[in-house]
């Protein structure tokens, strides 16, 4: 039985009875509590790109930012949204309670009965999203996604924590970089199955204002860098770049300043917090920045042997190779379609060109 009470709303005191949107108070709720804008975002139950989008055209509603991002101190809530939130807990107080003897219950729909469940930990990826939020539903099926490092979500689905687990390697030459992974993951125990390639670079302002052409340009120019979390596939490749090109972390500004998800990053550096990042080239273009290519990855999920014929894993399967699929990675600047959906032998789902094409942007 489902449980239905009333939540309180806020309404505009003017002629068009404008409202404010649902989702923006547990979203302030969460970055009250500590939480970066990745994890507010992930915690309200909206993607990335929705959740900025939803602080911006609420604050342009109120009259005033609702959240303040800072560098090296993530996002926290301005006066105006901390008001926001006070006010909706003394209303609840005083409103809330009384309500609770008409809660309702229902029946829940038949069709919920009928969902295929799957667990998935995996790095961030904005169609991954997509997938989960929007195109697994229609294929009766629920996805609990949670992002985590590449390498923590392979961790977590070695330790039996999850259905299945994506990560993501470059496909240029670098000694050792499928090490990592391949750790994880073996042809005995597991199958793999294809799902995206897509690009990585240097975010930027728009305009490249820093005349940034090469990653020795960050360290020379002393530059604000915003980086990606330890264990991310992102920051591992990254670190690769960094030491093929001779240049020392340490002498970038903002090296430890970490962020969760490549909006984020991008985010940051539409706000005037950082000078560059480093990120997929659909971020990056989705805020308005410049992007410099630097290498192309693969993206892959893994799912355990004895699970592979499951039904959840085969609509999985139909909702990666699926027209609705299709068509976000059309939209999605970078990306394209790398067998999604098709179950990869591992020396095929592991080869990588050895060479790259955008060799003049890593030194």
């Amino acid at each position: 039985m489902l449980k239905l009470r009333p939540v309180i709303g806020w309404q505009l005191p003017d002629s068009t009875g404008t409202t404010l949107d649902v989702r923006l108070l547990p979203l302030l709720a969460a970055i009250q509590g500590g939480a970066n804008l990745g994890g507010a975002v992930a915690a309200a139950g909206v993607s990335y790109r929705h959740g900025w989008g939803l602080l911006r055209a609420q604050a342009d509603l109120l009259g005033a930012p609702l959240v303040d991002m800072r560098r090296g101190k993530g996002a926290t809530l301005t006066a105006a949204g901390q008001l926001l939130l006070d006010l909706t807990a003394a209303a609840e107080k005083r409103l809330l309670h009384r309500a609770t003897p008409i809660e309702m219950e229902l029946p829940h729909p038949r069709a919920a009965a009928q969902a295929l469940r799957l667990s998935l930990y995996a790095s961030h990826d904005l169609a991954l999203i997509e997938l989960c939020q929007h195109i697994a539903p229609t294929y009766g099926l629920e996805v609990n996604l949670e992002f985590k490092g590449s390498l923590e979500a392979l961790a977590a689905f070695a330790a039996g924590r999850a259905d299945l687990a994506g990560f993501h390697f470059p496909l240029g030459s670098h000694p050792g970089a499928l090490a990592p992974y391949q750790r994880f993951v073996n042809a005995r125990h597991h199958r793999l199955i294809g799902f995206i390639e897509r690009e990585q670079g240097l975010m930027l302002p728009p305009g490249n204002p820093a005349k940034v052409h090469s990653l020795r340009d960050l360290a020379r120019k002393e530059l604000r860098v915003i980086n990606r979390q330890r264990g991310s596939g992102t920051r591992l490749l990254f670190d690769q770049l960094l030491h093929e090109a001779g240049i020392d972390h340490g002498a970038l500004r903002g090296y430890a300043t970490e962020e969760f998800t490549h909006l984020a990053v991008a985010a940051t550096i539409a706000a005037g917090r950082a000078d560059a990042g480093f990120g997929v080239k659909a971020a990056a273009l989705q805020l308005g920045l410049d992007f410099q290519l630097l290498e192309r990855e693969r993206y892959l999920l893994v799912c355990r042997v004895e699970h592979a014929g499951d039904p959840a894993i085969q609509r999985l399967r139909a909702a990666l190779a699926g027209p609705q699929m299709q068509q976000v990675l059309k939209d999605l600047p970078g990306y394209t379609d790398a067998a999604a959906g098709r179950m990869l032998g591992f020396a095929r789902a592991f080869v990588t060109s050895g060479r790259t094409a955008h060799n003049k942007f890593r030194a």
